[in-house]
């Protein structure tokens, strides 16, 4: 399981299922739209703060917005999700 450097492996836990969650809907055959996902992510991010507030540091929020925008690009998409949950067009640039 990768890091997305919360304060516990409970956090990280939390943090992982999101992103496998958004990982899952982004590979199913009906496709989904940038706000959509940035909402997903959001919402995720809201149930995850109330055991762990600092999901909303700018490192766990980077590392979700940075393996979501992955998963986008492997899956075809045409945008991305920076590190403050902003949709954006193109490809994430780490992999461009």
């Amino acid at each position: 399981m990768p890091s997305y450097e919360m304060y516990t492996a409970a956090g990280d836990k939390a943090c992982h299922a999101l992103v496998q969650k958004l990982q899952k809907r982004i590979q199913s055959s009906t496709r989904v739209t940038a706000p959509e996902i940035a909402q997903a992510i959001e919402e995720g991010q809201v149930k995850i703060e109330a055991k762990h507030p600092e999901v909303y540091d700018t490192e766990p929020r980077g590392h979700i917005c940075h393996a979501v925008s992955k998963a986008l690009k492997d899956a075809g998409y045409g945008f991305f999700i920076d590190s403050y949950v902003n949709p954006c067009d193109g490809v994430y640039p780490y992999y461009s």
